[in-house]
C-alpha cells in the first residue's frame, strides 16, 4: 500500500460541470479485459479521501490502462450530480439517503464501513475545548457541515442527544472543507468523523464527545449504471469488489469500523 501522501495525491477533485461534459464511454471503459486506456470515476464522500486514494492506486496497478479518478464531495452533492447524469461508475455514500436518491442507477448498494464522531480542534486546542458542553461557549468559533450533508446531520443528531445547541459560525458543504478550516485555525472546534481527525496529522487534535454518542456514520457503496441505462463496467465492479474484499483491511487500518 502506498503512503498517505501518495494516497492523497492520487485523489482527483472533479468539478460537477466537468463531470457532466465528460464522456460516458470513457467512464465505462471496455469490458473485455483489454489494456486499452480508460477512466473510472468513483464519486465518494469527502471523508473517504485517504483510503480511497490508496485503493484507486491499487486497482490501477491490478488493471493496466485504467485511470481511477476519485471525485470527492458531500454525498448529497455527489448524488445530485449522478441524478443529473454525471458519468460516474461507482458511488460511495456516507449515509443511506444520498444512495436512495440514485436508486435508478445504483446496483446492489452494500454497507462497507462505519465511523463515529469526535470534536476536532486545531493543534494546541487554543479554545480549551474539553467536553461537548463547551460548544455553548459564545467565544468559540464553531463549525459543522451543512444541514442535509451527512456529516452535518450526524453531528446535529449527536449534539441533540447531548442536549447541546451551539451557535454555529460556519456550515461547510462537506467534511473535507470543514476539516481544512480546523487545520488552518479558522475554527476553534468542529464535529467531524474520527477517521478524518486521525489522518489529519499534527495540525488537528481530537477531543472525545462527552458524553459519548451512539450516532454512527454508515458508508454504502454501489456500482452505477450509465446515464443511458447500460450496465456497470467491469472496472467499476472490480473497484467495489476491492472495497468489499481485500480493501476492507485498508479501511480498518484507517480506523473505520466494520459495517
Amino acid at each position: 500500500m502506498v503512503g498517505s501522501v501518495a494516497r492523497i495525491a492520487r485523489v482527483v477533485m472533479l468539478v460537477g460541470s466537468v463531470l457532466l461534459v465528460g464522456s460516458v464511454a470513457a467512464c465505462a471503459g471496455p469490458t473485455d479485459g483489454s489494456d486499452a486506456s480508460r477512466t473510472l470515476v468513483v464519486s465518494a464522500a469527502a471523508s473517504l479521501a485517504e483510503p480511497f486514494g490508496g485503493l484507486a492506486a491499487d486497482l490501477e496497478a491490478q488493471r493496466p490502462g485504467l485511470d481511477v479518478q476519485v471525485n470527492l464531495g458531500s454525498s448529497a452533492t455527489l448524488a445530485a450530480q449522478i441524478v443529473d447524469g454525471a458519468p460516474a461508475g461507482v458511488f460511495a455514500s456516507a449515509a443511506e439517503a444520498p444512495m436512495d436518491r440514485v436508486a435508478e442507477r445504483a446496483v446492489d448498494p452494500r454497507p462497507f464501513a462505519t465511523d463515529d464522531l469526535v470534536l476536532a480542534v486545531p493543534a494546541g486546542n487554543p479554545g480549551r475545548v474539553a467536553v461537548t458542553a463547551d460548544l455553548v461557549r459564545p467565544e468559540l468559533r464553531i463549525g459543522l457541515c451543512a444541514t442535509g450533508v451527512p456529516c452535518g446531520d450526524y453531528a446535529r443528531n449527536a449534539l441533540q442527544d447531548a442536549g447541546v445547541t451551539p451557535s454555529v459560525d460556519t456550515e461547510e458543504p462537506d467534511a473535507g472543507s470543514l476539516l481544512a478550516k480546523v487545520r488552518l485555525g479558522e475554527l476553534d472546534v468542529a464535529v467531524l468523523y474520527r477517521t478524518q481527525v486521525r489522518s489529519a496529522g499534527p495540525e488537528v487534535e481530537l477531543v472525545e464527545l462527552s458524553p459519548s454518542s451512539d450516532i454512527r456514520a454508515v458508508y454504502l457503496i454501489a456500482t452505477l449504471r450509465s446515464p443511458d441505462g447500460s450496465p456497470p463496467s467491469d472496472d467499476a465492479r472490480a473497484f467495489v469488489d476491492l472495497v468489499l474484499g481485500p480493501g476492507s483491511a485498508t479501511l480498518r487500518d484507517a480506523g473505520y469500523g466494520a459495517p
